[in-house]
């Protein structure tokens, strides 16, 4: 497990590449730092991905990417410019969608599936194992579209629970429990952890302390 943000930045390009060598063309990747951006997360990842390559924000994001990347051999657009696109990429980006965008998410890893070509979502719908990715849509619609990601690198933090979620392709999804100062593994499993067996690692906390954590966020970032 990573200690700093760059060091998960680097974890990131090379599980994405396995990924990618391995095979598959539908991936996810998700950092939750509380403080970095999905931009900052997003653009070192890109070059991991087959060339050329479509960049497509969440609704509002696309000037803030311009913004911080400069000049990229990217094309960069917002979500809803789906009449755009073209047909001149190898793999799509879709980076920072949040949970209403569901549908065309879709429409858009569809596009890319009839291509042949690769789909690539950077930090869509943080919200929870097992929901991550799929945003609030039919439980039975997330599932199935859940089945079809390969999630290349996933770390996850919780407010009010002493461990880390994390995964780097092609190795297990862990949970990292809170000892002290430290983090220390738990729990290994093939598929990712349910809400359920995440709550399991509970801890008790005064009301002052959770109110502390609501505001500082996970402690897992807070060096970040």
């Amino acid at each position: 497990m990573p200690d700093t943000f760059e060091q998960a930045l680097l974890q990131a390009q090379r599980a994405l590449r396995n990924a990618v060598e391995a095979g598959h063309t539908r991936l996810q990747v998700e950092v939750q730092t509380g403080r970095r951006s999905a931009t900052d997360l997003a653009r070192p990842l890109l070059d991991m991905m087959p060339q050329p390559l479509l960049a497509v924000s969440g609704t509002g994001i696309a000037d803030y990417a311009f913004t911080r990347w400069g000049e990229t051999p990217y094309k960069i657009l917002n979500i809803s410019e789906r009449d755009y696109i073209g047909n001149n990429w190898q793999t799509l980006a879709l980076i920072d969608a949040s949970s209403i965008d569901v549908d065309e998410v879709q429409l858009y890893a569809e596009r890319a599936k009839a291509g042949n070509k690769h789909f690539l979502m950077v930090n869509n719908w943080p919200e929870g194992p097992g929901l991550t990715g799929i945003g609030r849509g039919k439980e039975s619609v997330r599932r199935a579209f859940r089945s079809t990601v390969e999630v290349a690198y996933f770390l996850q933090a919780f407010r009010y629970r002493p461990v880390v979620l994390f995964r780097r392709f092609p190795e297990a999804w862990q949970i990292w429990e809170r000892q002290g100062e430290s983090f220390k593994l738990a729990r290994e499993s093939a598929q990712i952890f349910s809400a359920r067996e995440i709550a399991a690692f509970g801890e008790s906390v005064n009301p002052l302390v959770a109110v502390e954590r609501f505001f500082k966020g996970p402690s897992f970032f807070h060096s970040w």
